[in-house]
Parts: structure tokens; C-alpha cells; sequence
């Protein structure tokens, strides 16, 4: 018997270590999934944009490719979710684009907040999309993150972001699952698993 107690002792010792190892919380831990398990939004969809960044539409030329029954509408009002039951808000602000509307940033932030506030009056689940990679992010892009994030049920992002660190704990604070993609390409699974 006692020839094996050393091995039993290391046995032991190995099993607490990996028991503490792994019931330790993990503080940068975030729900992350290839896409959801479960659909958290219905059709009709009202797809919009946050910041006028062109990448709103090419999140509108995915969700067409998947059949998905929506509009879109770069510049809803909170007025206009009357008929739709989910939201997406692409994130990403252009100078250029806002060009092309009256509205100043600060107009833009407003039209956001309001937009998610009535949706989660009416309780519409919000779907936010952040395709500013690295190369384009900006404060700008990050403001209206911040605006939205506090409504948002479910957030689709690219992961080759600066801002990563800070999108991430911005979404662990509120509970946010969240799927990162590693290229646009990829963006048509975690979207479609959101309705379907």
C-alpha cells in the first residue's frame, strides 16, 4: 500500500489543480458563439444605419441573399418601427456619407437613441453590426456604439478591430452574446441565425 501512495498523492494533487483551474471565472469571459443557438428576432426587419458608414448596405444585400423579409432605411426614425418586428443598426460613421444627409453627428446620436429606445419600448429586439474594421474605426464609430450598445440583444462584429478590448468589455457589462467574424464573408450565419 505504500509503494502506491506517492502516485496517489500526485493523483490528487493533479486533480485539485485542474479543478481550481477550471472553476476559476474567467473576468475577461464573454458569451461568444459561431452564432446563436436560439433566434432572438422575427421578420419584418428594419435594417438601418448608425453613423451613415456604406457597410449598412451591404448588411442589407446579405439579409436579401437570405431571403430574410426586410427594408432598408439608412436614415429611420423611431417613428418608423411601427410595422417591423426587429432591428438591425449598422454601426460606422463617414464623414462622406453623412455629407449626404442634413443631419450633423450629434442629430445622428439622437436619431439613435431614440431608435433604440422606442424599440425597446415596443420590445424589438435589436441586432447591432460593426463592420469598421481596423483601418476605418474612429471615436465617432465608438460614440454611437456606446449610444446603442445599453438596448442591443445581440451584437455581430469583425474581430480585427483596435477598439477590441474596449467593444468587449463594453458587452460583458451588459450581457451582450456577441459573434466576431474573422472576414465580411462571414457575416451570413450569425445573421441569419438571429431570425431563423
Amino acid at each position: 500500500m505504500n509503494k502506491y501512495m506517492p502516485f496517489f498523492l500526485c493523483l490528487l494533487l493533479a486533480s485539485i489543480i485542474t479543478i481550481s483551474t477550471r472553476s476559476a471565472p474567467n473576468p475577461n469571459h464573454i458569451n461568444t458563439y459561431p452564432n446563436l443557438p436560439a433566434p432572438i428576432g422575427e421578420e419584418r426587419i428594419l435594417i438601418t444605419s448608425a453613423g451613415q458608414a456604406p457597410e449598412s448596405t451591404i448588411i442589407s444585400n446579405i439579409a436579401d441573399n437570405l431571403n430574410l423579409e426586410m427594408d432598408y432605411r439608412p436614415r429611420a426614425l423611431a417613428t418608423d418601427l411601427y410595422d417591423y418586428q426587429s432591428l438591425i443598426i449598422v454601426i460606422g460613421f463617414s464623414a462622406n456619407g453623412m455629407l449626404h444627409t442634413p443631419r450633423s453627428l450629434s442629430d445622428e446620436m439622437k436619431r439613435t437613441k431614440q431608435l433604440v429606445e422606442e424599440a425597446a419600448i415596443q420590445d424589438v429586439p435589436i441586432i447591432l453590426v460593426n463592420l469598421v474594421g481596423k483601418h476605418r474605426e474612429d471615436p465617432n464609430s465608438m460614440k454611437l456604439f456606446q449610444a446603442a450598445v445599453p438596448y442591443a440583444n445581440y451584437y455581430i462584429g469583425i474581430k480585427q478591430m483596435e477598439n477590441k478590448e474596449n467593444v468587449l468589455a463594453t458587452l460583458r457589462s451588459y450581457k451582450i452574446p456577441a459573434t466576431l467574424v474573422h472576414q465580411l464573408k462571414d457575416i451570413s450565419v450569425p445573421l441569419n441565425s438571429a431570425f431563423r
